[in-house]
């Protein structure tokens, strides 16, 4: 492969605060669901102003704590377990958390399961108080596309999650990729020998470096160049492959495109149920779109063709969505006299 000096290399740091060398600090992927509640709340205190959220403001915050902690936090996770890694079900260690479910800070958070987990919990929070568990799903679908738009920013800070191999504009080379190979098969790598040749050269310049080398070579390879390591920067510029930075792609596609549509939708149709279908149908399109330009997870020979899991999951969730949507706007709207009949012009 002849180099291209221009391409970004991404050597961003997963860390806003970290302690020492462990593996313990704030990352830029917690404090981006955070983010995503943050705003979350603040439009749907503004959807309880207009009268397009049926709920008392100061039950707002219990609903968005119950959503992000039974929803989006523990379905995104065991859907990841469910979906992707059964066997963080069964895998213990000797060290805290010990249950590699609870292992948070190695990362993974499934939106399917995200997905799943805020409908089951928005139902069981609007059944429990007495709220139209409909309405309150409704004005999450118009928001939840902000949450899924942070987490794809966090993905491409977090170097994961990356694109096919691609020698075009903006294409980007990710350090990460020596400890997050790609699952595909035919995909184009880094290679091994190239890897090791660095390793060489590192201790040669850095003897101090030995014992890290020694325990973990490529994550300290990773290391330096987070740091911004110049030698290690210039070397992995010739051995990494450029890659599309898909992560930014998902995040304009499942975040940006998907808000506009689902905030759209839900102001000028409410009718409940209208803008919890657009998510139902939009999110499984703008998933398969952004899978066309990822790495898959997992991928899966089908009729010849490598299928990812993320397109496997689509399929059904994006026939429900139809199916959903279609009822809905069949059926007769259960309470066509409430607030939301109408919103104030001044709204």
């Amino acid at each position: 492969m002849t180099p291209v000096l221009g391409y970004y290399i991404e050597t961003l740091n997963p860390f806003i605060v970290q302690w020492g060398h462990s593996n313990i600090g704030i990352r830029w992927y917690g404090t981006a669901y955070l983010t995503g509640f943050i705003i979350a709340y603040l439009l749907m205190a503004r959807f309880i102003k207009t009268g397009r959220m049926l709920l008392p403001r100061d039950k707002l915050a219990d609903f968005v704590l119950f959503v992000a902690i039974f929803g989006v936090m523990i379905g995104g996770r065991l859907g990841e377990a469910a979906l992707y890694r059964p066997h963080m079900f069964t895998t213990f260690s000797s060290q805290f958390p010990w249950w590699s479910l609870l292992m948070v800070q190695d990362g993974g958070m499934a939106a399917h399961g995200g997905i799943l987990g805020v409908f089951i919990a928005t139902w069981v929070f609007g059944r429990r108080h007495g709220y139209r568990w409909m309405n309150l799903l409704d004005c999450g679908a118009m928001v939840a596309p902000i949450g899924l738009f942070f987490g794809r920013i966090a993905n491409f800070i977090n170097g994961e999650l990356y694109g096919h191999v691609w020698h075009g504009p903006l294409a980007v080379q990710y350090p990460t990729e020596l400890i997050f190979p790609p699952q595909l098969k035919v995909e184009p790598t880094v290679s091994p020998l190239a890897v090791h040749r660095l390793e060489e050269q590192i201790l040669l310049r850095h003897p101090n470096l030995a014992h890290a080398m020694a325990a973990n070579p490529r994550q300290e390879i990773v290391n330096l160049a987070r740091e911004g390591h110049p030698f290690v920067i210039a070397q992995l510029r010739h051995i990494l492959p450029p890659r599309i930075p898909s992560e930014l792609i998902e995040a304009f596609f499942e975040g940006l495109v998907l808000f506009l549509i689902c905030f759209l939708v839900g102001r000028k149709w409410k009718k409940e149920g209208i803008a919890a279908g657009a998510f139902a149908v939009g999110y499984p399109i703008m998933r398969i779109i952004g899978e066309q330009f990822r790495v898959g997870d997992q991928p899966k020979l089908i009729f010849g063709h490598w299928i990812s899991l993320g397109i496997i999951y689509s399929v059904p969730m994006l026939i429900g969505g139809v199916i959903f949507l279609t009822w809905v706007i069949k059926r007769p709207d259960p309470n066509p006299s409430h607030a939301m009949a109408a919103v104030p012009a001044a709204a």
